[in-house]
């Protein structure tokens, strides 16, 4: 992940995906879609849920407040690049989106709401960032190193 090769921490377990998850995951999003059940959605991959929950909210400035729980350190829940997908969806839409997942044996858990405060606010501030400062480090990161 980026995160573990910026600390130096880059390891040889990589987790192996279920591909039979993952197609399910597809076709349930496909579906999802297709019945216009939700507003956006976007892949979990570099960064980790991070940086997916940053860009969710770059193109509106909105901002969120989520609550990411499990058994694993905050470091590897957030950070973790093991695929999925975060998806936005109305509150009149999630159980219908619900509904599609469990067709496919799958779980949908809700980890948050959008806010129009601009905050990024993760696990009740653990991370707790403005849009446009976690937009401005999106867009100027390499920038800045170089």
């Amino acid at each position: 992940s980026l995160y573990y090769d910026l600390h130096d921490k880059l390891g040889a377990n990589v987790p192996k995906p279920n591909l039979e998850e993952v197609k399910n995951q597809i076709f349930a999003l496909t579906d999802c879609i297709d019945n216009e059940l939700i507003i956006s959605c976007h892949d979990i991959a570099d960064g980790g849920v991070v940086s997916t929950l940053a860009e969710m909210t770059f193109g509106n400035e909105i901002g969120f407040d989520v609550e990411i729980l499990g058994e694993l350190s905050n470091e590897k829940l957030l950070f973790s690049e093991t695929g999925g997908f975060v998806l936005e969806v109305d509150p009149k839409n999630v159980n219908g989106v619900k509904s599609v997942f469990s067709k496919y044996n799958l779980d949908v858990p809700e980890i948050g709401k959008t806010t129009s405060h601009q905050s990024l606010v993760i696990n009740n501030a653990i991370i707790n960032v403005s849009v446009r400062k976690a937009k401005e480090a999106w867009t100027n990161g390499l920038r800045e190193k170089l």
